[in-house]
């Protein structure tokens, strides 16, 4: 019984750890909540890891279609949130919030750059929809469920003025982490009854700088195949 006890208390904390620092995906809408955490069994069913896949999810009034959350770690960063189909089932408008957020994420870094594209369809007249990038020098865990830690880099809205309504563009935002940060983007997509969105997606990417002492080692690494090159030189022409 003792046994059984520690097991399943090991369990439950190695399941609240990871939950704590995971690639995560939230979707909010008419009251309701949804969230996941990569790898978690009954919702990502992508099975890899730093790819968080929903393939059908409604939630509220709200229906979310291939929904696929990703990461990457290293040179580049990368954090990328993508649905191929949003759609209002409501007789009402919705506003329906998405959130992927991650950590630890390479730094030193002093810049990210932020983008995104989608297309509205059916939505004429509804108000503006709010795309929003954040990073934490802390390394926070965002997106879970709807907290978002840190600097607020980019904020932009827009709505459809025709049928369909297509946006895209990409800034780089002022960003500075000595080590290990958290990113995490969202979008607050208002949609009439009938309305959807298809083509979504938003990324952030960032690149990790060398630091001073690397860059010493660098130079100090051309320097020598410089000299050994000269040398070699050298014996040639004194061979010759």
């Amino acid at each position: 019984m003792l046994h059984k006890l520690l097991l399943t208390t090991a369990l439950a904390l190695g399941l609240t750890s990871a939950a704590e620092a995971r690639l995560q995906l939230t979707i909010n809408a008419s009251g309701s909540t949804f969230t996941c955490f990569d790898g978690q069994l009954g919702c990502d069913l992508s099975g890899g890891a730093n790819n968080l896949l929903l393939v059908d999810q409604t939630v509220g009034a709200a229906f979310v279609q291939i929904a696929l959350a990703q990461s990457a770690f290293g040179a580049i960063n990368q954090l990328q949130l993508s649905s191929s189909n949003i759609v209002n089932n409501g007789a009402t408008p919705v506003t329906v919030t998405l959130l992927a957020s991650d950590t630890d994420f390479i730094g030193p870094v002093h810049a990210i750059n932020n983008s995104a594209s989608l297309t509205f369809n059916q939505n004429i007249g509804a108000p503006d929809s709010t795309l929003k990038f954040w990073a934490d020098a802390a390394n926070l865990q965002g997106a879970n469920p709807l907290n978002t830690p840190g600097t607020l880099l980019e904020s932009v809205s827009g709505h459809a003025v025709t049928d369909p309504d297509s946006f895209s563009g990409s800034k780089i935002a002022a960003f500075d982490a000595a080590g290990p940060y958290s990113m995490t983007e969202g979008a607050a997509l208002i949609l009439r009854s009938g309305g959807s969105i298809t083509g979504f997606n938003q990324a952030m990417e960032s690149t990790a700088i060398p630091e001073t002492k690397t860059w010493a080692m660098f130079g100090i690494g051309f320097g020598l195949m410089a000299i050994l090159g000269l040398r070699k030189r050298k014996d040639r022409l004194q061979t010759i």
